[in-house]
């Protein structure tokens, strides 16, 4: 059963849902609001200890520089698609701009939250901003991210890819 309903008190919606576990979201509308979870729970498990995981990693942020005014930003992992080394850099790519790193792509990989994958000698994505894979002549996977751009899963990368995401489903 989910109960949407609006509330007052700084926040646009509180939504519950009661079966089986209740859960209650609060819309914070302040962006200076600091967002919180709060877990009642009689112990921890599989599953909550992989969304601790989750709402740690979302929150976890990485310092860049912008790509054409080269000025210094603090970006969320969870905000990156995919990331690029080219030229000794490490690019960053989101929806609101490309960002550079001075970093080897091997500590990149080693530091980036759980939720990348290396794809290629070169690339690795954020995992939640897939939509589609298809198979592309050559035998390589063809992946579509949310922004509709495709990336190209090599061959040497395609079993580790796809074990990923059968561990993720």
């Amino acid at each position: 059963m989910l109960d949407l309903q609006d509330t007052p008190i700084g926040m646009v919606t509180q939504m519950t849902v009661t079966e089986p576990i209740k859960i209650k979201i609060n819309q914070l509308i302040n962006p200076s609001d600091q967002e919180s979870v709060i877990f009642n729970l009689f112990s921890l498990n599989a599953t909550i200890d992989k969304v601790i995981s989750m709402l740690t990693q979302s929150s976890a942020t990485i310092l860049v520089t912008d790509l054409h005014e080269n000025t210094q930003h603090k970006i969320k992992y969870a905000d990156v698609l995919y990331i690029d080394y080219v030229d000794r850099n490490i690019c960053l790519y989101t929806t609101d701009g490309t960002y550079w790193v001075k970093k080897s792509f091997i500590k990149m990989l080693d530091i980036l939250p759980n939720n990348f994958i290396q794809i290629s000698k070169n690339n690795a994505v954020n995992i939640y901003e897939v939509q589609a894979v298809e198979t592309n002549i050559g035998g390589n996977l063809l992946i579509k991210l949310s922004t509709n751009e495709k990336l190209v899963v090599s061959r040497r990368y395609i079993k580790a890819f796809k074990d990923y995401l059968g561990k993720a489903s």
